[in-house]
């Protein structure tokens, strides 16, 4: 029985957090009984999470996996993501824009005017370390902990030189080791007040989602997943291929789940799978708008919309396999791209034929 157990709270995990059977049960091994089976952020640790589940933006390509997030390992003070190896159609690495969204630095002198942002990137994110095993991220005067790791990605140290040497030679001051805010990023606070405030008060809800990455690519079965907030209400847009019924069901319930999920409620749910009206040439949506406990600041809408017969998305299955995405996931989010793929290969026809 204790086996059984273990195997089952190390599956719910794997389906969480997108680590592997093995990993789900080492790390549950090494976690206190009495944690939550995913430990929740509070206070700077929420925050720095938040900020970098909207500005990773892991969404902007296809990646190997859904967000360009692989898998996460969430303890109670810190998390570690391990971002996808893939690179856009462009050929830029996940990591090179990982970097560009998240570090800050000033903008040059010439072009700041009490108008305009004077900080590219997250003001007051900080390195405060860069190692073979990952790059540390903070913010100023906190302890909160992200670490980003990528495998195949060692030298993290000569990717952030890299990235400080071609913002100093357009004019720009990389502030990303400074020990306290810089001007402009106290500025930016306190002319964004409202904002920085709202964000901070709803950070529960992207650092609870950043935590429980892998639900987007273990359970969804959509093969594009993009995301964005508005103030404090977030939005996530699942995209399934012609044929693929949206398996919201289990999502919502892993989203709720009383032990694993996030204290989240289901305030309206709208389902066009069985409309007997719908054209299946065009796009059907259901959606599912979510809440956190009473007086919790932030909300979560879900869509998930199921892509009508119109849509070719055999440039999209390609997409993926360039990105290096599991066959595995392939078969199950685009089954029939898959299947002319594999019978293609087997005969040795080229692609598509």
């Amino acid at each position: 029985m204790p086996h059984g157990y273990a195997g089952r709270n190390a599956r719910q995990l794997h389906h969480y957090t997108g680590l592997t059977h093995a990993q789900a049960r080492q790390f549950l091994a090494s976690e206190p009984v009495s944690r939550p089976r995913i430990a929740e952020a509070a206070g700077a640790q929420h925050l720095l999470e938040a900020l970098v589940f909207e500005h990773l933006r892991g969404d902007v390509d296809y990646f190997a996996h859904p967000i360009g997030i692989g898998s996460v390992i969430p303890r109670h003070d810190s998390i570690v993501l391990s971002l996808d190896a893939s690179s856009t159609r462009h050929g830029y690495p996940l990591v090179a824009h990982a970097l560009e969204g998240l570090l800050p630095a000033e903008l040059p002198e010439a072009e700041q005017t009490d108008a305009d942002v004077r900080v590219l990137g997250v003001p007051g994110v900080r390195i405060t370390r860069a190692s073979g095993e990952g790059l540390h991220l903070s913010l100023a005067g906190t302890k909160a902990s992200v670490i980003l790791t990528c495998d195949g990605i060692s030298d993290w140290a000569s990717l952030v030189a890299g990235r400080r040497a071609m913002l100093e030679a357009d004019g720009y001051r990389p502030c990303w080791h400074e020990a306290e805010l810089t001007e402009p990023e106290r500025a930016f606070h306190q002319e964004h007040a409202e904002m920085s405030q709202a964000v901070a008060e709803a950070s529960w809800l992207p650092s609870g989602l950043l935590r429980r990455a892998g639900l987007f690519h273990e359970v969804s079965n959509a093969y594009c997943t993009r995301y964005w907030v508005t103030w404090n209400d977030w939005r996530v847009e699942l995209k399934h291929d012609p044929g693929v019924r949206p398996a919201h069901d289990a999502f919502v319930d892993h989203l709720t789940d009383p032990k694993w999920g996030m204290g989240l409620a289901v305030d309206k749910l709208h389902c066009e799978c069985d409309a007997p009206w719908a054209d299946p040439r065009y796009d059907r949506q259901c959606t599912v708008e979510l809440s956190g406990p009473a007086g919790q600041p932030g909300s979560l809408q879900v869509r998930f919309r199921a892509m009508g017969t119109w849509c070719d998305s055999q440039d999209t299955y390609r997409a993926l396999q360039r990105a290096g995405a599991d066959p595995i996931w392939l078969g199950r989010v685009m089954p029939q791209h898959h299947s002319r793929y594999r019978s293609d290969h087997r005969t040795g026809l080229p692609q598509g034929n």
